[in-house]
């Protein structure tokens, strides 16, 4: 009976097992949120990636009408299907195209040729030693590989782009080999963007690809200030390969600057090609070929000449009028010279905290110092005569004859002692006690320092302002090789 009853149970028993495998199988097709977001995390969202990830793959393949997916090689050769240009079925993305010069004729060295539309100079920054560019940014390079329909009835077509050009999307850079390059100097580079990316792909009849994209810039440039606020500044902008040396990839750019467009900044700018040196650089890993702009910019002066430059000037002409001051008027002679030096030494700090880093004693910094020492030697002067006069001030009596003079003591008997006479009263006692002060030839030098002060004090400041603007020369544009007057001073 025992086991007639495990048999009928037996059933049962499998049919529970059976669902329980079913619920357990359910389960484990199902994502959890955690496991969910370390997949997000895994999956590459860089758009500069090569790597698509998988569910952009999956929106971006076509399917098939049963559902199955279609061939990835959309911009691949198709036989009995038109085309403007189309990738052979054996492209690789990964091959560079100069591997199959052969195709058009050409040997290596390769070229790419750079496009610069600069919009301007947004930012010079002079305590991080850089500047910021806005502009439409090209590469263009040869593909040999590309199959050309010649016939096409669109590279004649104005609706799709220029002559013998077509516009695409940038996308098809996820299926075409593309440069890899490196801007030297390189601080930031951000894209612009509206409601996509600014930016564009166009391939010409001559199996010439074009990238070009809107960007601002910031590079690193090397500067000095050593001649600040009368300095003159030179950046270099360079892009390269970042694999291929010179022997295998050369360059050659233009650019196109709209000076009308440029925002005011503190600088004169001047945009140039890049200087013939600039064009090679030598690094660790080899040598490579460069191309780019050289920009050069100029401080306009105007704002501290009259903001520091000037005051200065004129501070240092004021402390010449303690001079024709009376000695003997302390309290306002003090007080001029000593609230020019402060207002000078607070100048000197404020110009300071606003210039860059420079290896020594920059131009305005020099300037402000020897304003600094020549009212500094103006305050000397007068306490040397001070310290003269002290002289002729000497008190008649000690400290203890003035003690006893103000406190009289008593005697043996109980009587106060008499009080010391007057000074009057001793020098007409002792007529022959010698006259304690200054010679009349010390006197004599006392009353003259001030009028060779004055005579002096000009001179060498006057000198000291043609040695200084004749060695910075501010008036002249650096810009310019042959340093001609500015035009464009006001």
């Amino acid at each position: 009976m025992g086991m007639m009853h495990f048999r009928d149970k037996l059933p049962l028993t499998w049919c529970l097992v059976m669902q329980l495998s079913c619920i357990l199988h359910q389960t484990s097709s199902v994502d959890w949120p955690e496991e969910q977001s370390r997949k997000e995390s895994l999956s590459p969202v860089d758009p500069d990636s090569k790597m698509i990830p998988e569910e952009q793959l999956r929106k971006e393949i076509p399917h098939t009408s049963d559902g199955g997916l279609a061939s990835l090689d959309t911009n691949k050769c198709k036989p009995n299907t038109p085309f403007i240009w189309c990738l052979p079925q054996d492209y690789n993305q990964e091959k560079h195209p100069f591997t199959y010069f052969h195709l058009v004729n050409k040997s290596l060295p390769w070229d790419y040729a750079f496009r610069f539309v600069i919009e301007e100079i947004s930012n010079i920054n002079d305590k991080s030693q850089t500047m910021s560019i806005s502009m439409y940014f090209a590469v263009s390079w040869l593909e040999p590989r590309l199959k050309i329909n010649e016939s096409a009835t669109e590279w004649s077509e104005a609706r799709t782009g220029p002559a013998n050009e077509v516009n695409e999307s940038p996308e098809i850079l996820k299926y075409i080999w593309y440069p890899e390059l490196e801007i030297y100097g390189l601080d930031t580079f951000g894209r612009q963007r509206v409601l996509k990316e600014m930016s564009g792909v166009r391939i010409i009849k001559n199996k010439t690809i074009t990238y070009e994209l809107g960007v601002r810039i910031t590079i690193s440039c090397r500067m000095n200030f050593d001649n600040y606020p009368l300095d003159a500044q030179t950046c270099q902008f360079q892009v390269g390969s970042y694999y291929d040396t010179h022997e295998t990839v050369t360059c050659n750019s233009h650019f196109i600057y709209d000076l009308d467009r440029q925002r005011s900044l503190q600088h004169f700018i001047q945009i140039e090609g890049l200087p013939a040196k600039y064009k090679v650089l030598k690094l660790p890993s080899g040598t490579y070929a460069a191309c780019g702009i050289q920009v050069r910019f100029q401080r306009k002066q105007m704002q501290f000449i009259v903001q520091v430059y000037l005051p200065s000037f004129m501070f240092v002409i004021v402390s010449w009028v303690s001079f024709l001051i009376n000695p003997h008027v302390v309290p306002g002679r003090m007080g001029l010279l000593v609230t020019l030096f402060l207002v000078l030494i607070n100048i000197f700090n404020s110009v300071r905290e606003q210039a860059p880093i420079s290896s020594r004693l920059n131009a305005i910094d020099l300037y402000l110092v020897v304003c600094i020492f020549l009212v500094f030697g103006a305050l000397m002067e007068y306490a040397v005569i001070l310290f003269m006069l002290k002289k002729r001030r000497k008190p008649f009596r000690t400290i203890d004859q003035g003690l006893k003079h103000l406190f009289p003591s008593k005697t043996s008997n109980g009587e106060a002692s008499q009080p010391l006479r007057s000074p009057s009263h001793r020098e007409n006692n002792n007529p022959q006690m010698p006259e304690v002060g200054l010679s009349f030839r010390k006197q004599a030098l006392v009353e003259n320092i001030d009028a060779w002060a004055m005579w002096i004090s000009p001179p060498i400041f006057v000198f000291w302002n043609f040695c200084y603007w004749i060695a910075y020369r501010p008036w002249t544009n650096k810009l310019l090789s042959d340093n001609t007057l500015l035009d464009y001073v006001v």
